[in-house]
């Protein structure tokens, strides 16, 4: 059967929705109405993104198509589909009902040649809680794949041409080796020398020294702010890695983060200045989410101020959005005028800060990476600049059309 798979939301989705495509081969469809089968990876982080897929669904649906929703939305957010005959499909159930159903899933994304960048998905699932996040209830429990299977994508990846990978995950701080957990005492000593949720660390070290030795440069997808600590400093200044973080920061407010259940910020400022005394164009963006229901006028400005402070160059701003089966969709909410203000305030507040971050640069030289079909280099602070191709990484001179994304 003709199959098209349609993809919402985070690089995970990404990910599992290319491994789909592999497995389909010639019966996959790039258009959705030559298909007699779509299947969707959902997202369901914002009611903005549920609206979007729940719209695509039963667009599909109302004509007959056979659809397969998978991804996020499967447990809770979108469930009631399943009643106008869409087939649920959690994430952790892809591998076997496309075995089933399709065909089995390659353990190993391959190398497209329109891609010179490969992304390399590391762990699935959540178990933080976080009050305001679906994620962690629709995407299940952690799931982490083997070192070794790791790194034998990378050296796939490297040997089709590829200098840049970025290490994906709902959670990547959440990694554990699986193979290492059937050894026993080994990665219990590990967890014991790295303390409790540092076994990532392993991860960062192994994949950062395998890309020096195969000439490759390591990004991450998003980090947690607890992540950063001198240990990972060190790493991301001794090993390959992009010059570019991303946090999943949500608030610089410890009253709105307790509020959120989230982690203390008591290693996060300690890292940032470390990071931007050995490269004061250290790339650092974040995801904020403005307008949560505790959140005060002060908290907001406190937040903006430690932004701008520790000279984050993006941000990434989401309104807060209720979220059903959270705690937090239970809170009063703010007033609608007042969350849109908030937000719109931080995305003036972003673009002035990546104008700043590029200009700055303008003259200088940063390691890049070719886009494929774009004209487009992207250096390891995150900075795209116009280019003629080129293979490897070289060093390019960010000029005045550079931008930031």
């Amino acid at each position: 059967m003709r199959t098209h798979v349609q993809v919402f939301g985070c690089k995970v989705n990404q990910y599992e929705a290319a491994r789909v495509k592999v497995a389909l081969g010639a019966d996959y469809v790039n258009d959705p109405w030559e298909a007699d089968v779509i299947m969707v990876f959902g997202c369901v982080v914002t009611a903005k993104a549920e609206a979007e897929v729940r719209q695509f669904v039963k667009r599909y649906l109302k004509i007959g198509r056979r659809v397969i929703l998978t991804g996020c939305g499967t447990k809770v957010a979108l469930k009631d589909l399943s009643e106008l005959g869409a087939v649920l499909v959690p994430p952790e159930g892809i591998d076997k009902f496309c075995a089933d159903h399709i065909e089995t899933l390659p353990t190993q994304l391959p190398f497209t040649p329109e891609r010179s960048r490969g992304f390399v998905k590391v762990q699935d699932g959540c178990d933080r809680g976080c009050r305001y996040c679906l994620s962690w209830i629709e995407r299940g429990r952690p799931r982490s794949r083997p070192l070794s299977q790791i790194s034998e994508e990378i050296e796939a990846l490297r040997n089709n041409g590829v200098f840049e990978i970025v290490l994906t995950g709902t959670n990547v701080m959440l990694w554990r080796d699986p193979e290492a957990h059937r050894v026993g005492n080994q990665v219990e000593e590990t967890q014991e020398r790295a303390g409790h949720g540092a076994v990532y660390l392993d991860l960062l070290e192994a994949v950062g020294s395998q890309a020096a030795r195969l000439g490759m440069r390591v990004r991450i997808s998003s980090i947690y702010p607890e992540m950063l600590t001198e240990e990972m400093v060190q790493l991301l200044l001794s090993k390959p890695f992009a010059h570019h973080l991303h946090l999943s920061l949500q608030s610089a407010s410890l009253r709105v983060l307790r509020d959120m259940g989230r982690g203390s910020l008591s290693a996060l400022e300690r890292g940032l200045k470390s990071l931007l005394d050995a490269d004061p164009f250290f790339a650092l963006t974040a995801d904020v989410i403005v307008g949560y229901p505790t959140e005060s006028e002060q908290d907001f400005l406190f937040t903006l101020s430690f932004l701008s402070q520790h000279r984050f160059s993006k941000i990434h701003v989401f309104p807060f959005s209720p979220r059903p089966a959270t705690v937090a969709a239970s809170l009063s909410p703010l007033r609608s005028g007042l969350v849109k203000q908030r937000e719109r305030l931080v995305q003036e507040f972003s673009s002035l800060m990546k104008a700043r971050f590029v200009r700055g640069q303008v003259g200088m030289y940063r390691p890049a990476v070719y886009i494929i079909g774009h004209h487009l280099a992207l250096t390891d602070n995150y900075i795209y600049v116009p280019s003629e191709p080129f293979d490897g990484i070289r060093n390019i001179r960010i000029t005045e059309q550079s931008y930031m994304m």
